[in-house]
C-alpha cells in the first residue's frame, strides 16, 4: 500500500505543542474564555473560529470580524477557518468589519 503524502491532514492529526495528553483535555477539564468582556465556560480543548462566533447568543454576526488579544504582541484576527487552542484566559473581542471614517462629518 502507498502511503498518500497529505500535508494539511497530517498536520491536523499531530497534536500541539505543549498541550497536556498529546492534546486530549482532562475528563472534567474547563475553561474560561472572554468574548466582548463576557465570561464563557468550555470543555473543548480545540474549536475554529466558526466555532467560536457561535458561542455568545446571538451568534457573532458577519458583518464583525473577531480579534484575539495576545498581550504584549498585536491583537490577531481570528478567520472562520483558524484552529484555536484553548487555554484558561484567552481573551477575545469583535469590531465592525467596515469602517467608515469620516461618514456623517461635514467637510
Amino acid at each position: 500500500m502507498i502511503a498518500e503524502n497529505r500535508p494539511d491532514q497530517d498536520a491536523l492529526d499531530k497534536p500541539e505543542v505543549g498541550t497536556p495528553d498529546f492534546g486530549k483535555p482532562e475528563e472534567d477539564k474547563s475553561f474560561t474564555i472572554q468574548i466582548d468582556r463576557t465570561q464563557y465556560v468550555l470543555n473543548e480543548i480545540r474549536l475554529t473560529g466558526a466555532d467560536l462566533r457561535q458561542i455568545p447568543s446571538p451568534p457573532i454576526p458577519p458583518d464583525r470580524d473577531l480579534f484575539q488579544i495576545i498581550p504584549g504582541r498585536p491583537d490577531k484576527k481570528i478567520e472562520d477557518e483558524d484552529r484555536i487552542l484553548i487555554t484558561d484566559g484567552l481573551r477575545f473581542f469583535t469590531a465592525p468589519n467596515t469602517i467608515n471614517p469620516g461618514i456623517g462629518s461635514a467637510g
